[in-house]
């Protein structure tokens, strides 16, 4: 936050000349001093800025994880959003490390376009003490890779600041790349010295204090408890898959969404998991700790819900090496190899029976843990429809390794964790990336297997709402029709009604060959390609790894076939559909 210039009384001794003169001169030094020179209880510690862009909540969370790593090793680092660029002054900032995602056709998150506006202009300060270094968050489907971290790692050297680690380019699958830079970047700090970072003070006095929820409207920083209206089981039996459609209650939060954006949700913990970690401590668990937003809970509220009790990384790892006696963890903890083999499908509950620790109190204990962080879901819902509410359609996630069962935070409170009347904190994630057209003639293609189906499902809604002229196909799958063909009564009377022009349905499972979505699209290859050169916008939704890709091959072979063009010419076609956004994906 920038330093306010003091204020000269009227009735101080001074001519207007002198009166001039020391306004000039207050000007110049709290522009010298900036955000730094205000009072902390930091003061004297090296500082770090972590500065990051997120839209669906990865880059936020990496960056406030590794806050902490750092604030545990001596530093004063603090997490900023690009969204709340004003609370900094980049020319004060001795160590900047940017975590940014890009989204759309290489723009920044929607919270950071403000930011980046301002930052890439001419009127940007020159950063000659500055060091930084950038990760950058993104997917290799799309042609602008990373784009958002190549730009800022650009823009920052060509500002004059110094780069302490090379740029990192992390696809979907983003832990170890991350991780891997994070090492990179706290091997070099250690290699320069933390005096050279160290400044008279290290964080704005706002990111110093904790702020009041009680006057703030609901929101991201004060998710709304929205109660469990209503529940049921998608698949139906004998089917093994557990997915469910959720309506929580949105009345009196104030909360507003479009469809195609995401609802955030803070689950808690499985009750049974923290009672077993409580029961694996080696000290008195009635006692109370300060989670990392200073609040004062016992420490069983706040295993559930406000750390992360599944998640172990290499520094929690390194960390929890120091606390114990085991040998082979103390032998194998510098073998980056070793530690792989150690961290894979390992939960705080694995390390506190293979490597017991020497934990004194549950401040110590729970120093450790990560902050337990929003998942997101696309929205399932359109407001117009369902005024104050918003659905879901969550798929209960379990697995098992190392002889245990695992169950996904999120997925499993959502699923079962919660009963009616039950509240989830919530908070809405717009985007820019994945909207209807608003020519409501245009037509419009989804292709949606599985809980991909989610933001379609608005989409049709509110395409009905709003009497949208525009045809509307949809490409859906899943194992089995008999059990897993979500919300066929709905897609049936919309069919009927005429909102769902067109239906394609691909069931894998039911036949010897597998047929998928992407199969659908090849059989119907010459109308898709009819209804894009008719303007029509295409959508897909879902698997990342596989199915996205898969789908985006086999539309790219429609536009070979029918539009007569070569490779070339057909990934130029795709393009112009992406730069004119015809072609949106909200993939995971």
């Amino acid at each position: 936050m920038p330093t306010s210039i003091p204020e000269i009384p009227e009735n101080a001794p001074f001519s207007a000349e002198q009166r001039a003169w020391l306004k000039n001169y207050l000007s110049e030094l709290v522009s010298k001093l900036g955000p730094a020179a205000l009072p902390s209880n930091t003061a004297g510690k090296p500082r770090a800025l972590f500065f990051y862009g997120s839209q669906s909540g990865n880059a936020q969370a990496l960056s406030e994880g590794y806050v902490e790593i750092m604030n545990g090793d001596g530093w004063a680092a603090e997490a900023v959003s690009m969204e709340d660029h004003a609370k900094v002054d980049l020319k004060h900032e001795p160590l900047i490390l940017v975590i940014t995602s890009t989204w759309g056709e290489g723009d920044p998150p929607d919270t950071a376009v403000e930011f980046w506006d301002k930052f890439k202009s001419d009127g940007q300060s020159k950063l000659p003490n500055s060091r930084f270094s950038v990760l950058a968050l993104g997917d290799t489907n799309y042609a602008d890779f990373c784009e958002m971290g190549k730009l800022m790692d650009a823009r920052l050297e060509e500002l004059g600041a110094k780069r302490i680690a090379p740029r990192i380019d992390c696809d979907v699958d983003y832990e170890e790349p991350a991780e891997e830079w994070f090492r990179v970047v706290t091997s070099k700090l250690d290699e320069i010295g933390k005096e050279v970072f160290t400044t008279t003070v290290t964080a704005s006095r706002e990111s110093a204090e904790v702020e009041s929820t009680e006057d703030l409207p609901f929101g991201k920083k004060n998710p709304f408890p929205s109660a469990l209206k209503y529940r049921y089981r998608l698949n139906l039996d004998p089917s093994p898959r557990d997915t469910r459609h959720l309506e929580l209650d949105l009345e009196g939060s104030g909360l507003e969404y479009e469809v195609g954006d995401a609802v955030a949700t803070y689950p808690l913990n499985d009750p049974a998991l923290v009672d077993e970690v409580l029961a694996a401590l080696p000290f008195n668990t009635a006692v109370s700790i300060q989670t990392k937003d200073k609040k004062k809970l016992p420490l069983r509220d706040a295993l559930m819900e406000s750390f992360d009790i599944r998640t172990v990384t290499k520094a929690i790892l390194k960390k929890w090496a120091a606390l114990t006696c085991h040998p082979y963890l103390h032998a194998v903890i510098e073998d980056d190899a070793e530690v792989a083999k150690i961290l894979d499908g390992i939960e705080i509950i694995d390390l506190l029976y293979d490597f017991p620790a020497d934990f004194k109190s549950g401040q110590d204990f729970v120093d450790l843990l990560r902050r337990l962080t929003p998942r997101l879901y696309s929205i399932a819902s359109s407001p117009k429809k369902h005024p104050n509410e918003v659905h879901l359609t969550v798929a209960k996630v379990t697995y098992e390794t190392k002889g245990r069962v695992r169950k996904g935070v999120a997925s499993t409170f959502l699923c079962e964790g919660m009963g009616e009347g039950d509240t989830v904190r919530v908070f809405m994630q717009p985007t820019k990336h994945f909207k209807l057209p608003t020519d409501l003639s245009k037509d419009v293609i989804m292709v949606g297997p599985g809980t991909g189906i989610a933001p379609f499902r608005a989409f049709l809604e509110e395409r009905e709402v709003t009497k949208a002229t525009g045809r509307n196909w949809l490409f859906f799958g899943n194992p089995h029709e008999a059990t897993d063909y979500f919300y066929k009564k709905e897609f049936d009377a919309m069919q009927e009604s005429g909102v769902l022009t067109k239906l394609d349905l691909a069931w894998s499972r039911d036949q010897k060959h597998k047929i998928y979505v992407q199969d659908k699209i090849r059989e119907n290859s010459e109308e898709i390609w009819n209804w894009l050169e008719n303007g029509a916008h295409f959508y897909v939704c879902g698997d990342a790894k596989y199915m996205a890709p898969d789908v985006e091959r086999a539309l790219l072979e429609s536009i070979r076939k029918f539009g007569g063009m070569d490779d070339e010419g057909a990934t130029a076609y795709l393009k112009k559909l992406k730069d004119e956004h015809r072609y949106q994906r909200d993939v995971y």
